[in-house]
């Protein structure tokens, strides 16, 4: 499970990348049409925004299935790293994955009140702003478990 994880959270990271860099150019773009051509796409402030929005809950999930990203490593600072440590490492897991299931519930609770609206300008579903979230802690969740599972 910790070798899928890190799978996933590798393609998470390498579609962040791309996201983001499809968020700068698309940024890019939209100035130099603002204050080249005196007009701005009708997408110049949705499109950008989504493609923030799913990149950076990508890269949050990503560099956890990857297990890098919510541990500051002061676990062993404070308890030394013997079965004190493991407890806490392992208690730390069940918290990370708690919040990330509750988190997806959350986020399937937000589509749900969305329904099927559409966003003004892409006509794409309001939903899908919510759906990176879910992605997002999804990983978080799959990373977390991963690693509680490699633990015990």
């Amino acid at each position: 499970m910790t070798r899928l994880a890190a799978a996933l959270g590798a393609a998470a990271i390498a579609l962040a990348a791309l996201l983001t860099a499809a968020f700068a150019a698309a940024v890019m773009f939209t100035v130099a049409s603002r204050y080249g051509f005196g007009r701005t796409p009708i997408w110049a402030e949705e499109l950008p925004r989504l493609l923030l929005v799913w990149a950076a809950f990508l890269a949050a999930g990503g560099a956890e299935a990857k297990g890098g990203h919510l541990s500051a490593g002061l676990m062993p600072l404070i308890v030394g790293e013997g079965r004190a440590a493991r407890i806490g490492a392992a208690l730390g897991d069940v918290a990370v994955i708690a919040f990330a299931v509750l988190s997806v519930s959350a986020t399937i609770q937000f589509v749900a009140i969305a329904g099927s609206g559409t966003t003004t300008a892409l006509a794409l579903p309001v939903a899908a702003f919510y759906w990176a979230a879910a992605a997002g802690l999804g990983l978080i969740a799959l990373g977390a478990a991963a690693r509680l599972l490699s633990r015990l």
